[in-house]
């Protein structure tokens, strides 16, 4: 049934691009000629990265905050599947482990973990905070990075910054775009892209896109993705503009728990060897629904108004290593565990409504930005585990084919989790021009009620205000220097000895940064230097033997300078990023003193793209971190690697708008064998690399 619907997604707009280019059928009129060219200031609150830390739209190099974009264009240059293979791009991302599958991934940002429990990862999809939101490349147009805390949008203001996808919306024009990509171990990536004008008179335009997603099998696991994102938008020039979006994926998975470590290393096994064995696929469900309008209100008044409500509903089973190594056992013997989350509920409404205007007083030009926010989050998740009859499992000989399903009876352990989220937010901010001075200004006030655990925990309630200013000084018109201060508030995941919800992390930096256009603007430069502590974070209470409780004594730190430098140079195109970091925790019961994990104190990247003319494009990519922690105890080491891959593209040009591209890819040229990340709390958790691979992809545009 599935596979029905998928095909009926992808031959309905093909079919309608077949009938609008028909002999006989009227052509539509010039767009350019019909409707004049507009830019609806509304727009800058999901179109310029520089709103993720101002609200505002601004130049970069203006900006005086750490901004990066990684655009879709880059993403197909570059061959990228993942999340993690597109913050590849962004200096100071680095990878942490999860088990959602590859579809959904996490990452690290200036030495701080997304979150400081077990929980989900969460990025922004348009201005707004989701939660295990899958990755798709089909839908998104860029990928915005604000580095460090102080974003002025989504209720959420991680400690190391906010990372948001901006998501594909209806445009004035009629265009379309089919993508098919095959490689090894059944990898496989389809999707279709249309783009229609309902009403040149009326502004009316649709969007669909249709996607299939296998990522590859080189560790024997599954995990498919299907999806469908319809838009539908209304633009009146110079003076509205309101969408509508729905948005469906469906992903089926088995959970990869990698391998574990012995000694103070990853064991030396086989990097495809499998060690779990779950007995049923896993499954995720997303549908969303969107709002957007953006209003002009005069010259130099905007509103803008997003709604947004998500559904999730998940099954999740889970089999793995658990514990350290058995004594008594040949060595690399290790225990199993099962679990199953058999109905998982997740449930996200949100609404932002804000306000731009832009005043001159005397000779300073102040850009004021004032927002109020609605979030409401609810998470039911049962979850079951026993202690099956289950033969350990030896990671040099392993044996597999033994684990079942509960037997009828089974003396299963039942928990309930719960996560209820209750959040509202005030933010004002100004930003002022004076000849070549930049002053920033702002407060944000959130209030949250909020509960994690099980039923018996008791909610937090509590009010924060994060406060965040800038100083920028144009040099040239071609070099800024900035200062600033920024601060945040983030949930906590986690409970007391006394069943209560933990009071929200809180983290505050200073950066220091240096932003400059070089070659007539051909080539731009960052330079950032930072500061960033983290408060309230999670320790284990040592004051009781439950092992679940925490309190929130503990504390982090991080300090670190990033660079990066991107361009062209006549027919070649460079990036290149650097950051070292320093991350450490500071106050905690257990690991004072101690490194964060999956933080290399130097990691890079450096691609390179050179423009053959009719023979193509050539890009060479490297990326480099050194070793870094698997765990907080600080007793394994990931060692050091570099990674190259290179990506050739053929374009041939039909005329007009249509285009064929062909792009054969080799990932991991040089077949290093080294590891991704680990699980942040355990070294038995470690996601080797994939070996040498090769794709080959076509991009039909019309």
């Amino acid at each position: 049934m599935k596979n029905k619907i998928f095909t009926a997604l992808v031959t309905a707009p093909l079919s309608l691009a077949a009938n609008a280019a028909a002999p006989g059928l009227e052509p539509l009129p010039d767009l350019e000629a019909a409707l004049p060219v507009v830019t609806v200031v509304g727009e800058s609150a999901r179109h310029d990265t520089s709103n993720l830390a101002l609200g505002v739209q601004r130049k970069p190099i203006d900006t005086p905050f750490s901004i990066s974009e990684v655009s879709s264009e880059r993403v197909w240059e570059q061959a990228a599947l993942t999340l993690q293979d597109a913050l590849r791009n962004v200096p100071g991302a680095q990878a942490d482990s999860g088990f959602n599958g590859a579809h959904t991934q996490f990452f690290i940002l200036r030495g701080a973990i997304a979150d400081s429990g077990t929980g989900s990862n969460r990025i922004m999809r348009d201005g707004v905070r989701l939660s295990n939101y899958p990755f798709v490349a089909a839908f998104v147009d860029s990928v915005d990075v604000l580095r460090g805390p102080g974003a002025a949008l989504a209720v959420r203001s991680e400690p190391g910054g906010s990372v948001n996808l901006r998501t594909r919306q209806p445009e004035l024009r009629d265009f379309g775009a089919l993508q098919l990509g095959v490689g090894e171990n059944d990898e496989q990536q389809l999707s279709v892209d249309l783009n229609r004008v309902l009403s040149v008179e009326h502004g009316i335009a649709g969007r669909i896109i249709a996607v299939r997603s296998r990522a590859s099998e080189w560790r024997g696991l599954p995990d498919e993705l299907d999806g469908v994102k319809l838009g539908l938008s209304k633009t009146e020039p110079r003076r509205y503009r309101i969408g509508i979006g729905f948005e469906a994926t469906n992903q089926t998975y088995q959970p990869d728990y990698g391998i574990p470590s012995l000694g103070n290393r990853p064991v030396p096994i086989p990097r495809n060897r499998q060690l779990g064995e779950p007995f049923a696929d896993s499954t995720s469900n997303n549908r969303i629904v969107d709002l957007h309008g953006q209003f002009t209100i005069d010259d130099r008044t905007s509103v803008s108004v997003t709604l947004t409500h998500l559904e999730n509903d998940s099954v999740s089973i889970k089999n793995g290593l658990t514990g350290n190594p058995e004594r008594d056992a040949p060595p690399g013997t290790w225990k199993r565990f099962t679990s199953i989350e058999p109905d998982t509920r997740r449930r996200i409404d949100s609404a932002l409504a804000s306000v731009s205007r832009t005043h001159t007083i005397g000779q300073a030009t102040h850009q004021l930005y004032a927002a109020a926010e609605f979030y409401k989050e609810t998470l039911d998740q049962p979850s079951q585990s026993w202690s099956a009859q289950t033969p350990s499992q030896n990671v040099f000989n392993p044996v597999h084919g033994v684990v079942k399903p509960p037997p009828p009876g089974a003396n299963l352990r039942t928990d309930q989790t719960r996560q209820d989220l209750h959040a509202s937010a005030l933010s004002l901010q100004d930003t002022i021009d004076h000849g070549p001075w930049t002053v920033v200004g702002g407060v944000r006030y959130d209030h949250q009620e909020f509960v994690y655990g099980d039923l018996k925990v008791l909610p937090a309630n509590e009010s924060r205000w994060s406060p965040k200013v800038a100083l920028l000084r144009r040099l040239a018109a071609a070099d800024t220097v900035y200062a600033s201060f920024a601060t945040g508030t983030a949930p906590n995941q986690g409970a007391s000895s006394s069943n209560r919800s933990l009071p929200s992390r809180r983290s505050r930096q200073v950066e220091l940064g240096w932003k400059s256009a070089w070659a007539g603007g051909a080539m731009r430069s960052d330079l950032a230097l930072f500061h960033l502590e983290q408060l309230n974070m999670i320790s284990d209470d040592q004051s009781t033997e439950a092992p679940g409780d925490r309190t929130v004594d503990g504390s982090g730190r991080s300090r670190g300078l990033e660079l990066s430098l991107t361009g062209t140079l006549g027919r070649a195109e460079v990036s290149a990023q650097y950051a070292y970091t320093t991350a450490e925790f500071r106050d905690n019961a257990l690991f004072s003193g101690n490194r964060l994990p999956n933080v290399a104190r130097h990691a890079g990247s450096l691609w390179a793209q050179y423009d053959w003319g009719a023979a193509g494009k050539t890009s060479l990519g490297a990326y480099a971190q050194s070793q870094r922690y698997a765990e907080r105890e600080n007793q394994v080491t990931l060692p050091g690697y570099m990674r190259l891959d290179l990506v050739h593209t053929w374009a041939l040009r039909l005329g007009g708008d249509r285009a064929l591209e062909a792009q054969f890819a080799v990932r991991n040229l040089a077949d290093r064998d080294y590891y991704v990340s680990s699980h942040l709390h355990v070294a038995r958790w470690i996601t080797p690399a994939r070996g040498r691979n090769a794709s080959l992809a076509l991009r039909y545009k019309f």
